[in-house]
């Protein structure tokens, strides 16, 4: 759990990387164009292709915009270009006033000096042939922690190729073939502006960032293997998911943005990461989202560049999220919203986190919401914004992992059933549309179970314990101030709990 600083500068190990990617872009935009954002991209190359074969070191050049000297090939015009083969030690440069587009069609490069495929000049699409493979392969020395920050803040006028494949213009990838992109020295794939991938098939390492758009970065689709030191998806600026199957194992965040992360579909998989989903403004509005974190699983936090203040929230509208947290569930440093979609929170544990953590107001108008954990520090929906009703059960004993848990009417009928949970868990909430004001409920763990009458917007059942943890702000809801007792009562002072 994180209250006032937005990104870790975790101090981090080399990776070893070994790694090949798949990157596509294609694009219909206008060749003249020099500095206007790309266009979306097509599969379909449209005028004349520059044709560069690579076999051992022999580099066959037919067409025109292209030249070699050694191993490095520059592009200095604008247009189409198709590369084969594989060479090794060398360098795609691209200097150009407008567009250039690489078709790669098992298409391989390494190098171990510096970046492989640089755009220094205009934007850059990159298009994987149909069923192609290919590999970028930045094979440098893992840089030094202290270079990486200086790297971030230093000024516009300083050059410095970062990733496998870095461009200083937008960068769009697309296609229906693959790329393996091995990010040894820092990024797998970086753009200084916007850098968006429609397609394709990715499997990226790196030793900092895995896709790194500086002022945007949109994943529109594809499918994505990627493994990080630190951030799977980052950005200074906003960060977009529309769809595509994303599987990630971070060494810090999963998907972080500096300003608004938004996941709007897909699958995103997060196998290993500090902090699942990070931003000022976290927005999931659908999607399958599965987050094992070592902290936060959705962290709403950060600040302005020039410190002023800035409106902090999580909002949920759809989509399924399960969180596996090390740390809180959902943390937001302002407030959290959830008007729909399905979110299940499996712990934590420990009574020094817990499932649910806001500053501001915590509102629920819709949508399902199943979270366990300990009743130390454990919060539930303010009373006064919520319109969906929610339940709080305390329980007397401590449930194991993988204990059933049932939500039954008076009529014997199951709203809820499920018996996956990873960690023991002493509380649990649950909120959905089912819950009717004026009716009966029977909350069951395990062997123990517990009946409430819904009275309100917040409920609770039970004895809350105050052993194993922290005592809560402003009890177990936080809607007028005062924990929201109904069918039980809390024990404790609810009314100082200490700075996250």
């Amino acid at each position: 759990m994180k209250k006032n600083i937005f990104k870790k500068n975790l101090t981090l190990p080399c990776l070893g990387i070994g790694m090949m990617l798949a990157l596509n872009a294609c694009g219909t935009a206008s060749q003249s164009a020099s500095a206007e954002t790309l266009t979306s991209s097509s599969t379909t190359v449209s005028g004349a292709t520059t044709s560069i074969q690579v076999s051992g070191d022999d580099i066959s050049i037919k067409g025109n915009g292209a030249t070699r000297e050694g191993k490095t090939i520059t592009i200095s015009e604008a247009g189409t270009y198709e590369l084969s083969g594989t060479l090794e030690e060398g360098q795609i440069k691209i200097n150009t006033n407008g567009e250039v587009k690489l078709i790669l069609n098992n298409f391989n490069i390494s190098n171990s000096t510096s970046a492989p495929i640089i755009g220094e000049k205009g934007n850059v699409q990159i298009l994987l042939k149909e069923n192609s493979k290919n590999t970028v392969s930045d094979k440098r020395s893992a840089k030094e922690e202290s270079d990486s920050t200086e790297s971030e803040e230093s000024s516009e006028t300083t050059t410095d190729y970062d990733a496998a494949i870095h461009s200083e213009g937008d960068l769009l990838l697309s296609g229906s073939g693959s790329l393996t992109v091995e990010g040894g020295y820092e990024d797998g794939i970086h753009s200084k502006t916007s850098l968006t991938v429609e397609s394709g098939e990715y499997k990226i390492t790196a030793s900092h960032h895995g896709l790194n758009g500086k002022k945007t970065l949109t994943v529109k689709d594809g499918t994505f293997d990627i493994t990080t030191v630190e951030d799977a998806l980052h950005s200074k600026g906003d960060v977009s998911v529309e769809n595509g199957k994303i599987t990630v194992n971070a060494g810090d965040d999963a998907l972080h943005a500096d300003n608004t992360l938004t996941v709007k579909d897909g699958t995103i998989d997060i196998q290993k990461s500090n902090e699942g989903l990070e931003g000022i403004t976290v927005n999931v509005e659908g999607g399958n989202i599965s987050i094992q974190s070592s902290d936060d699983g959705i962290n709403g936090a950060g600040e302005s560049e020039d410190g002023s203040a800035v409106d902090i929230s999580v909002n949920i509208s759809g989509g399924n999220v399960k969180i596996v947290p090390g740390g809180d569930g959902i943390d937001s440093n302002g407030d959290l919203n959830v008007s729909g979609g399905t979110i299940v929170i499996d712990g934590p544990s420990d009574g020094g986190n817990a499932p649910i953590d806001y500053d501001g107001t915590a509102s629920i108008t819709g949508g399902t919401v199943v979270a366990s954990g300990n009743s130390g520090m454990f919060q539930g929906f303010d009373e006064s914004s919520s319109t969906q009703s929610s339940v709080i059960y305390y329980l007397s004993d401590t449930a194991n992992a993988g204990d059933s848990v049932k939500i039954t009417d008076s009529t014997g009928k199951e709203i809820y059933s499920s018996s996956d949970t990873t960690q023991s868990f002493n509380t649990i909430l649950f909120s959905s549309a089912d819950l009717e004001e004026g009716k009966a409920y029977t909350v069951s763990v395990g062997s123990s179970s517990e009946s409430v009458t819904i009275s309100g917007k917040s409920n609770t059942v039970g004895t809350r314990s105050q052993s194993l943890g922290q005592p809560p702000m402003n009890g177990g809801f936080r809607g007028n101030g005062e924990g929201q007792n109904r069918g039980g009562q809390e024990q404790g002072d609810d009314q100082n709990r200490p700075p996250m």
